[in-house]
């Protein structure tokens, strides 16, 4: 099997953001855009105040409404000034520490809370275990490579996902293929019915036991 290479998940399930959804796990979406405000929250915890309150109240939420495309908070005119005003006014809120923030930046638009995007699409597929025999279907995002796809098989359903040869079957099932642990489902030629007639079952990968447990 192709040797590994460790790649940073930078797409996500919205199943995944509502997961994040506690003052000491914040993640929040803004078009399309996933951040982890936790730094921060953490960052503020002895400097708190009422927009922190309403902050932590959105986590696991996309705040899409709240924002134009381009990070900037969308405004309204106060009835009571007549001036501007941000929709969300945690918006206005910062870390106190240098170490965890961009000076004179948003974090809306701050590369440092940003870690990844939504997914263009959730895709199925089936994993099947060879030695036991048994199959499990796993969501999975369309643009995860199948080391990503192996991480995340890893962590929700079996440490010793690296102790399997991942193979898939090609030239109409007659014979067993390696997967490019690099390139993505349909890279890997592992279509579904996006793009077909008709409806198809979701793309299998199958594990094969290769007798060594120190593979993690």
């Amino acid at each position: 099997m192709e040797t590994k290479t460790i790649n940073k998940l930078r797409y996500y399930l919205r199943d995944e953001i509502v997961l994040h959804n506690k003052q000491d796990d914040c993640w929040i979406t803004i078009h399309e855009n996933v951040y982890d405000l936790t730094p921060m929250i953490r960052d503020r915890l002895d400097h708190w105040n009422s927009n922190m309150d309403y902050l932590v109240a959105h986590a696991g939420k996309d705040l899409t409404h709240f924002f134009h495309e381009n990070g900037e908070p969308r405004t309204e005119i106060s009835a009571r000034s007549g001036r501007p005003r941000v929709l969300f006014p945690p918006i206005l809120e910062v870390a106190l520490s240098e170490f965890a923030k961009t000076k004179d930046t948003m974090w809306s638009q701050d590369a440092f809370y940003h870690i990844g995007r939504l997914t263009r699409r959730a895709r199925l597929i089936r994993i099947i275990n060879a030695l036991t025999a048994q199959s499990l279907y796993m969501t999975v995002c369309d643009e995860d490579t199948i080391y990503d796809i192996q991480q995340k098989y890893k962590q929700r359903y079996n440490h010793h996902a690296g102790s399997y040869e991942w193979r898939k079957f090609s030239n109409g099932g007659s014979a067993c293929g390696q997967l490019n642990l690099n390139g993505t489902l349909d890279e890997n030629g592992l279509t579904d019915e996006e793009h077909s007639s008709v409806e198809l079952p979701p793309p299998s990968i199958w594990l094969y036991y290769t007798d060594d447990q120190t593979i993690a």
